[in-house]
């Protein structure tokens, strides 16, 4: 069921006869690097070889060398602006979760093949600019990954939705508009 394809000798080209050589051509290292299926980049050749031999994942490396958001007066974008709530950012490679349904599932995640979320969390409910009738609210995103019921190996592995902590984001209450009676509508 898993490995290489085999294809039985009633099916397909013709049998080679004896004596006849067929010419087997080789990919460059170049053209392998576009073999992925959805045309993205493949990590496979950017590895350091240092993590590889420690057995460090890729995405720990990126865990220990980026630099998080830590406090509200680093939270500047381009623009110069900073964040009204403060929040951490961090990636996480997470083993368990609940799906769109509610049901608890295994995320497939090993040495070999990891699934990351970047998530930022709310760090507090109000801040010095987010107060008063508004408050620091946390924001969620639906992910698509790769899980498995651990209750039914039978499904075997498959893809499910399930949702992590996207952004906070500071959301005040609506300003009602209070109309005098000379501009009231009759």
């Amino acid at each position: 069921m898993y490995g290489d394809f085999e294809m039985s000798s009633g099916y397909g080209p013709p049998i080679r006869e004896p004596g006849h050589r067929t010419r087997k051509r080789r990919k460059s290292r170049e053209a392998t690097k576009h073999d992925v299926p959805d045309g993205g980049p493949s990590f496979r050749y950017d590895l350091n070889p240092e993590i590889e031999a420690n057995g460090d994942s890729f995405f720990a490396n990126v865990r220990k060398t980026r630099n998080p958001r830590q406090s509200a007066g680093k939270n500047k974008n381009d623009s110069g602006r900073i964040d009204a709530c403060e929040s951490k950012v961090e990636i996480v490679t997470p083993y368990w979760a609940s799906n769109s349904a509610g049901k608890i599932r295994a995320i497939v995640n090993t040495q070999h093949f990891e699934q990351a979320i970047h998530q930022e969390i709310c760090s507090k409910t109000q801040t010095n600019r987010c107060t008063g009738d508004c408050g620091c609210e946390q924001k969620y995103k639906w992910h698509r990954l790769l899980a498995y019921d651990p209750d039914n190996d039978c499904k075997g592995i498959f893809m499910d939705w399930f949702l992590f902590p996207s952004c906070c984001v500071c959301r005040c209450d609506p300003v009602v508009n209070k109309l005098s009676p000379s501009h009231s509508r009759n």
